[in-house]
């Protein structure tokens, strides 16, 4: 005979920070705890579409100031590195 599985309900308003990121803490769960979390939040405004990984890149070297590189020049310095090392 199988044991019934328990369910609890817990109902917490997490506010999503930069990043996306959403941490929530003080659940009564011990760590390592199997949970299921159901995400309820408003739609998204019309006509918004998500950003892809190649707009968040391209913001993401404008703001933080980072050099772009070729992959042919992205190649050559990975091999000088190996190099240096052996």
């Amino acid at each position: 005979m199988e044991k019934a599985k328990v369910v609890v309900a817990i109902r917490k308003k997490v506010r999503v920070q930069k990043g996306r990121r959403a941490e929530i803490t003080d659940l009564p769960f011990p760590p390592g705890s199997q949970v299921e979390i159901i995400v309820v939040g408003s739609k998204p405004k019309k006509g918004a579409r998500p950003e892809t990984s190649y707009a968040y890149t391209d913001s993401l070297t404008r703001r933080k100031g980072l050099p772009r590189y070729a992959m042919k020049h992205i190649e050559e310095i990975i091999h000088e590195s190996r190099e240096s090392r052996g």
